[in-house]
Formats: structure tokens, C-alpha cells, sequence
């Protein structure tokens, strides 16, 4: 086999790497998220979940956040039900320490908070990826628990000039939807048009069912009792279009989406208050080149507006993220059972914020540089070493980097390994402070995160099962957190952002299967044990120690299909100042499908069979058993 001079070089320097036992070959997936540039599933070393369109249809899902609670290591938090504010704690990481990316544009909000999964749909959404651990050497700040990496469709998938999606579909609580994509490609153009809408009268966003809980401090609260009916509508309209022949190409993107979801503000609202959003986002992106040659050009630019008006509280504000990248690859080491490259990437981001707490708006302009390397190897082996230099016009410099390898010793088992750096900034509340709640400090410093992991994969000689056993590790130092400085009353207290002294320590372990257990049926299964305390020992809240999940996926006949799915989310500890201990809760979830024809294929999902009364936040009520029917195909 032909190999240059640095391949040559290496394979003297690491003889292991020469004589690796051969590996079966299956059809590549490709990873985005964890590299520069796509890499195999297999040969990324990183901990990543990839999930598309069959795995949301087997797990019974409508919205983002049904396929994430899904997901190793991570937990959701929803304040009610369908639309009300829903944030995810990936790996112990706070909700604002997790980069989310949707075609290759970073949507976390200026505010600083974490992203608002409520009423996200899957209805145009072909794959969603999971990174998992510091990842702020290649995705800058927000990234210290990791990455998810969604992916909208473009009009390839079918290889069509052109083709018809629609999903439509109604269940309990007089929910209503409805999606439908025209897209297409020839001579490597392509094209996607697309537009959905989701309404349903809800349930309360307030519990409707009677929880009491006993603070560690004894204090005690009964919450329930209330019975009106919380909305949510959502319209999203998108346009998608562009060209790729494998050695340039260029890819538009614009899109708008108008949602308003009614939340309460107390038990007796019976009109309830509600929140309007609505984002507009355009993005144009190019490149030039492909893998295969020396260099490859990419570059682009985004601007994502955001402006919310809140009813009931007087609340609104106007947002805006402008963000200009360019990227280099160098493939220096093409042929031969080893490649080599290297990637260098340059951001430019200026955000705008003005909101109806604050007198003045506030500006934060950030570059950052970021370099990758990395070496691929046919048997599955790899190693990247990243890093990322950050100066932000607010909190400063940054430096985080990233070391990341596998290795696969057989056929039958791979270990894979990651260290790296992350930091993430103050966001507009905490270093503003937020009217009425909290007051300014100006003092913040960024929290800064290390942390590693390490991982066996087992794999059957046919890949047909799948077994990940990782170890990881995180220190945190400067965590923020919200101290009272001050109560008028025992329940009206001003607070403000500290950074905690000492360091705050998460420990935990994901176990995840994956398998496909013959010709008819499929499964997989997960356990995450965590250990989530800040540095005087207390446990981090909205953190369920244990989290598992498992599904199978049984293709009764040739037309019916069948699906179920259970997920047992553990005690938690919810409420900085009192700290309520949440009970358990299991929910088990069945779906059933039929193949009418080619182009038809009508569901039915039955959710919360038992009928499970929980709360995932405080106060704040979830959905009992409910019913979804639907029909859905292309043409």
C-alpha cells in the first residue's frame, strides 16, 4: 500500500498502529460535532449519540426534547407542559453550559441562559447529535458540558427532484399539528421548503395534581391546585437552498418561527400570563475544495434576531447575533492507511441586547482563534489535539484545549479516551443583574471547567451490538451561583451572582447499548450514574443522580410496527434556597404503526401509560397519560 513520508514516519514512531487487526466494514456515519471536519463514527474518540429520523419514530417522539430524555447522561427540566421553558443538564453542566448548534449556526440565546427546547419540533429535523464533555476548544463558550449538534433537512436526503413531507397529527389536551417540506436536488443543487404548526390548549403549566415536598431545612410547600388550561402555538416557516458538487458549492438558509406559550402566575390565574418569541435567522455559507486535496476553504455568516414580549409582567426584549467564521483545512496526509490534517478556524461574533430590566443595551463583541489536528487511522484508531484562544470585549481572554484518542485492540473492543479545558462567561443576568430579582456584580469571573473521560466499547464482529462503559470526570472552578443578600420576607429576597471559592466536583458513569437483536427487532438501553456537588458539598439541582432509559422496536409483519419505551429518571434536588427533595418517577411510553401504502404510514403513540403523576421542576405539572394519532409519509 502506498504510503509518504509522514505516514511512514509515524508507523516507525507507533508499529502498534501497523499490525491492528482488521475491522469489519459497515456504512459510514459521519459525525459533525466532534471534529473540525465529519469523521466516522468509529473513529471518533469522543463520547457522541447520533440519532435520525427511524430512532425518533421507534422512540415515540414529536419534540426535541422527547428524543434528548432519551440520551445518555443528560436531563431534562421542563416548566409545564408543551412550550413552557424546557432546559437539559448534560453531564452535571448547568442548562447554560451546553453549545447548541442547529445548521452550524450556535442558537444559545444572548441572555446567557440555556436554550428553550419547549417547542422545538422534530417535523423538519433529519439528525441530532450529543457531545458529550468540554468541547470549548473547537465550539468556544457555552460548551462545558458539551454539544447538541442538530441538523435540518436540505432536500438530498431522497435524491429527488422533487418530494413531498407531511406530518400531521392531533391527541390529547386538543393538540393539533401539522408539517409539510417541498425539496428536491439535481446536478447538485438542492432545495427545501418548509413550514410547520403546532397548537394545543395544554394543561396547567402550575400542577394540577397535589405534591408535598420537606426542605432540608424543614420547610414545607404543598403545590397544586390549579385547573385552567396553559396554550401553545407555534409556526415555523424555513427556506433552503444551495449547491454542492463535492468541490464547491454555497448553502442559503433562512428561517422564522412565531411562538407564544401561556404560563401561569399563580394557582388562582385562570387567564394565565404568556410569553411571545419570535426568531428570524439568516445564514449563507460556502466552500471550496473536499477532502481529498491539499486545502479546503469554508466561510460564513449568520445573523439570528430574537425579540420576546412577555404579557402579565411587562417584560420584552430585542436581541441580536451577528457571527462571521472562516475555516481552513489542511489535508496534508491523504493516502495510506493513515490520514492526517490539520484545521484552522477563526469567529467573529457581536451580540446586541436590550431588554425592558436594563437602562442602556448591552454590547459583547468576541473573537477567537482555534487550531485542530488530527491524525485517522483505516482500524479505527485516532487522535485530535485542539485549542482555542477567545477575546471577549466583556470578561476578557480565554484559552481551552482539547486531547482526544482511541485505540481499538480488536475487532470486539476499542478504549477511547478525552482531557480538555472549557470556560464559560457570566451571562447578561448574572453580571447585570435582572430588575427585581437580583443586582449587578461586576466582579464575575468565568467559570472554567477540566474534565476527562474514559471508555471500553464492545462490539459483536458484525456490529450488531454495541456496548459503551465510560468513566468522566469534571472540576469547576468559579462556579456561579445565586446568593440571597437580603429578604423582605421569608419568600421575597434579592439575590446576587457569586462565584463559588473552592472547586466544585461531578463524577459519574454511562452505560449505553445499542443492538439489533434480529431481522424484526431492535433495542437499546442506557444508565447514567452522577455525582453532582459544588464546592461546599451540596448536591448541583435539577440533577437526578440516576437516569436510565431502554426501548425495543418489534416490526410485527411486513406493514405493522410496534414501539416501547421506558425511562426512570431518579431523586433530585430542586431550589437553591430551600432544596426539596423530588421523588422518582418511571414512564413508560407505546407505539404502534401501520404501512398503509408507499407513501402513507399512520401512528399512534400512548405516552405515560400508567398515568404517572411527577413534577420534573418544582411546582411546575407534566402530562398524564396521553394519546397522539397521526399520519405521515413523502411522495
Amino acid at each position: 500500500m502506498k504510503k509518504n513520508v509522514i505516514t511512514s514516519a509515524i508507523l516507525l514512531a507507533i508499529p502498534a498502529l501497523a499490525v491492528a487487526e482488521d475491522v469489519a466494514k459497515l456504512d459510514v456515519i459521519n459525525v459533525y460535532s466532534a471534529s473540525a471536519t465529519p469523521t466516522s463514527l468509529h473513529q471518533t474518540a469522543s463520547s457522541v449519540t447520533v440519532l435520525t429520523e427511524k430512532d425518533f419514530a421507534q422512540r415515540g417522539a414529536t419534540y426535541v426534547s422527547d428524543v434528548l430524555k432519551t440520551i445518555p447522561s443528560l436531563a431534562v427540566s421542563a416548566s409545564g407542559g408543551r412550550g413552557t421553558l424546557t432546559n437539559v443538564f448534560l453531564r452535571g453542566a448547568d442548562a447554560n453550559h451546553t453549545a447548541v448548534i442547529i445548521d452550524g449556526v450556535k442558537v444559545n440565546p444572548v441572555s446567557g441562559y440555556g436554550f428553550d427546547f419547549g417547542g422545538l419540533a422534530l417535523s423538519n429535523i433529519d439528525r441530532i447529535e450529543v457531545l458529550r464533555g468540554e468541547q470549548s476548544a473547537l465550539w468556544g463558550s457555552d460548551a462545558m458540558g458539551g454539544v447538541i449538534y442538530i441538523t435540518t433537512k436540505k432536500g438530498l436526503e431522497k435524491g429527488k427532484t422533487f418530494n413531498v413531507d407531511y406530518d400531521f397529527g392531533t391527541g390529547s389536551n386538543r393538540t393539533v399539528d401539522g408539517s409539510l417540506t417541498l425539496s428536491g436536488s439535481n446536478n447538485g443543487f438542492y432545495y427545501a421548503l418548509h413550514g410547520d404548526s403546532h397548537h394545543t390548549k395544554g394543561i396547567s403549566a402550575l400542577s394540577k395534581n397535589r405534591f408535598n415536598y420537606t426542605a432540608q431545612d424543614g420547610t414545607a410547600v404543598s403545590t397544586g391546585g390549579s385547573s385552567e388550561r396553559d396554550k401553545f402555538h407555534r409556526d415555523n416557516a424555513s427556506l433552503r437552498f444551495g449547491y454542492d458538487d463535492n468541490q464547491k458549492g454555497f448553502d442559503f438558509l433562512t428561517s422564522h418561527s412565531s411562538q407564544t406559550a401561556n404560563f401561569d402566575n399563580s394557582a388562582t390565574d385562570e387567564k394565565g400570563h404568556y410569553t411571545r418569541t419570535r426568531d428570524t435567522l439568516f445564514k449563507l455559507s460556502s466552500f471550496l475544495g473536499n477532502d481529498d486535496e491539499l486545502l479546503k476553504h469554508k466561510v460564513g455568516v449568520s445573523h439570528l434576531k430574537t425579540d420576546s414580549d412577555t404579557v402579565g409582567y411587562t417584560s420584552a426584549y430585542d436581541a441580536k447575533k451577528l457571527n462571521a467564521n472562516y475555516q481552513l483545512d489542511v489535508n496534508f496526509d491523504r493516502e495510506g492507511d493513515i490520514k492526517q490534517s490539520l484545521s484552522l478556524l477563526a469567529d467573529y461574533n457581536k451580540s446586541r441586547y436590550l431588554g425592558s430590566e436594563y437602562n442602556h443595551k448591552l454590547k459583547l463583541n468576541e473573537k477567537s482563534v482555534a487550531l485542530e489536528y488530527r491524525l485517522l487511522s483505516e482500524d479505527d484508531h485516532s487522535l485530535s489535539i485542539s485549542g482555542r484562544t477567545i477575546d471577549n470585549s466583556q470578561y476578557g481572554h480565554a484559552f481551552n484545549a482539547r486531547l482526544a484518542g482511541a485505540y481499538r485492540l480488536s475487532p470486539n473492543f476499542r478504549l477511547h479516551a478525552a482531557l480538555g479545558s472549557a470556560s464559560q462567561a457570566p451571562n447578561v443576568a448574572e453580571y447585570f443583574g435582572y430588575s427585581g430579582y437580583s443586582i449587578a456584580n461586576f466582579e464575575l469571573k468565568s467559570e472554567k471547567s477540566r474534565g476527562g473521560e474514559f471508555g471500553l466499547l464492545t462490539q459483536t464482529s458484525d456490529k450488531h451490538h454495541n456496548l459503551d462503559v465510560t468513566y468522566f470526570a469534571r472540576n469547576v472552578k468559579d462556579l456561579i451561583s445565586d446568593q440571597i443578600v437580603s429578604c423582605i420576607t421569608p419568600t421575597w429576597c434579592t439575590y446576587q451572582a457569586q462565584n463559588m471559592s473552592g472547586t466544585s466536583h461531578i463524577r459519574g458513569v454511562e452505560i449505553a447499548y445499542s443492538g439489533q437483536l434480529n431481522d424484526k427487532l431492535n433495542a437499546y438501553a442506557n444508565y447514567t450514574y452522577t455525582a453532582a456537588k459544588d464546592s461546599s458539598g451540596l448536591q448541583l439541582i435539577r440533577r437526578p443522580k440516576h437516569v436510565a432509559n431502554g426501548g425495543l422496536a418489534y416490526k410485527i409483519t411486513e406493514h405493522w410496527g410496534s414501539d416501547v419505551n421506558i425511562s426512570y429518571v431518579g431523586k433530585r434536588v430542586d431550589d437553591n434556597k430551600h432544596r426539596y427533595q423530588m421523588p422518582s418517577y418511571t414512564l413508560v411510553n407505546l407505539g404502534v404503526n401501520y404501512q398503509l401504502s408507499k407513501n402513507l404510514n399512520i401512528y399512534a403513540n400512548l405516552n405515560n401509560v400508567f398515568d404517572r403523576k411527577y413534577e420534573s421542576t418544582v411546582r411546575y405539572g407534566q402530562e398524564g397519560r396521553n394519546v397522539y394519532v397521526g399520519l405521515k409519509g413523502s411522495f
